[in-house]
């Protein structure tokens, strides 16, 4: 209960964000002109608002996980909000987990809401319901995996340092994620196991994406189920490392 209570007040608070909102303008601007692009293309409009509606769903969610995340322990010490938090009988993790789960449920709504922005459109290009697939529930979802996987990231760095570096941290490791697929397939032979430990130690982001196949109307990469459940490990062990880092924290 204690942690539901924490999660619920950070919903609360990561939802009158002014860069959340600054964010969300920005992809309702996006979303438009990726129509306003499809007039401009004969012939291939499904591709386009699907192309440029996803990518920027991607970017502005991962975005919002890096920012909102970096700043979610970070800034309650800087507030100095923290301290009768933790003066209370509530645990730490307990503290961090209410404040990863209010996060987690602020980016979900905000994908979803962004979600039926994209679906909208899908529907009115094509003046029928046939492009809303399970594939396309599916690229979502992996959309949800990935920002989670961010956020996590982003609140491990935030249990140690303050939000700059936290969010400096978490952009450096997100992009170092989207390269790790590449680099395992790319580094074979004699010492192929470095690639294997990079893959271990580093997000595999690049997997969670399912783009291409909305674009081109096909099913999910296989690829896709084995990122998921990386990207759910991942999350976790990042969490358990920050809910360590965090109890041994001084905060004196």
């Amino acid at each position: 209960m204690k942690t539901l209570a924490i999660a619920t007040v950070t919903v609360r608070e990561t939802l009158n964000r002014k860069i959340q909102v600054t964010l969300l303008i920005f992809a309702v601007l996006l979303v438009v002109a990726t129509y306003v692009a499809t007039l401009l293309t004969v012939g291939a409009s499904h591709r386009m608002v699907a192309d440029l509606g996803l990518s920027g769903m991607e970017l502005v969610s991962v975005l919002l996980a890096t920012f909102l995340g970096a700043d979610l322990v970070a800034g309650d010490v800087q507030r100095r909000v923290i301290y009768p938090v933790v003066a209370k009988p509530v645990s730490r993790t307990q503290y961090l987990l209410g404040r990863y789960l209010g996060l987690s449920a602020t980016l979900a709504l905000n994908l979803l809401a962004m979600a039926v922005m994209l679906s909208a459109l899908f529907v009115y290009d094509a003046r029928s319901f046939s492009p809303l697939s399970p594939t396309l529930a599916g690229a979502i979802a992996l959309l949800l995996l990935k920002v989670l996987t961010v956020a996590a990231i982003a609140t491990l760095f935030s249990s140690f340092t303050n939000t700059t570096l936290a969010s400096i941290f978490t952009l450096s490791l997100t992009i170092a994620g989207y390269l790790t697929s590449e680099v395992r397939s790319i580094w074979q032979g004699d010492h192929a196991w470095i690639s294997a430990l990079v893959w271990y130690a580093l997000p595999d982001l690049g997997t969670l994406t399912g783009n291409e196949a909305v674009v081109y109307r096909t099913a999910l990469p296989a690829s896709a189920a084995l990122g998921g459940l990386h990207a759910l490990a991942y999350a976790a062990a990042m969490l358990a490392l920050a809910a360590a880092v965090l109890e041994r924290r001084d905060f004196r």
